[in-house]
């Protein structure tokens, strides 16, 4: 899993290019706004939320760029899906 080619950025993208894909992608793939597919959506905004965070912490990022593939992140902090509003725009804003 490449997590450069999931948020769609370089790998030399500086981190406003990377909170402003993952936005996008976040937005468009959020299961809450995609109810008739909820878990093809919620899958999508896992490996986005997953690369985000790989890739916004220059720590993970430089462990990242030197292991690639075989790289084993930190967690990623838990979500799932919910039917009620949890204030999750809060996060992706």
């Amino acid at each position: 899993m490449n997590y450069y080619d999931i948020l769609g950025v370089d790998e030399n993208a500086d981190s406003e290019s990377i909170k402003k894909a993952y936005k996008k992608l976040a937005k468009k793939h959020h299961p809450d706004l995609n109810p008739e597919n909820v878990k093809s959506s919620e899958e999508h905004f896992k490996k986005i939320n997953e690369a985000y965070h790989v890739l916004i912490d220059d720590k993970e990022r430089e462990k990242y760029d030197q292991f690639g593939s075989e790289y084993i992140p930190r967690k990623a902090p838990q979500w799932q899906a919910t039917n009620v509003w949890t204030g999750t725009w809060d996060y992706i804003r």
